[in-house]
This record gives structure tokens, C-alpha cells and sequence, in this order.
């Protein structure tokens, strides 16, 4: 699945068929004691990521 992740910077990362545990990845973005994580390869602190979407989701909203 694609996703996109909006940081509160200004820049968004795209992914392009990125698989992950989002049960996983939630439970790391709330472990107070992690302050980075990995986004297809980029090291991002989390205090920075406003979203993380599905792309199709960004499309359909786009288009109503």
C-alpha cells in the first residue's frame, strides 16, 4: 500500500508499497521512551509527524 506522511515542517514523504504492522508502528509512535522512528528508510523523529496516510484515501478526499 502507498502511503503518504505529512511532518509538521512543511515535507512529506511519499511511500511507495510500503509494508508495515500498524499495530506495531502505533504502539512505538506512543512509546514515550522512543523518540525516532523509520519511514522507508529515513530516520524522523516522531514529534514531527503530524499524519501518516493511505495514498488512496489523499485521492479520494481530493477529488470530492
Amino acid at each position: 500500500m502507498d502511503y503518504q506522511v505529512q511532518l509538521n515542517n512543511g515535507q512529506t514523504i511519499n511511500l511507495t508499497n510500503a509494508e508495515f504492522d500498524t499495530d506495531k508502528f502505533t504502539a512505538t509512535l506512543n512509546d514515550q521512551k522512543i523518540n525516532f522512528v523509520n519511514i522507508g528508510g529515513a530516520i524522523i523523529n516522531k514529534h514531527i509527524i503530524i499524519s501518516v496516510l493511505p495514498t488512496a484515501a489523499i485521492q479520494t478526499e481530493t477529488q470530492a
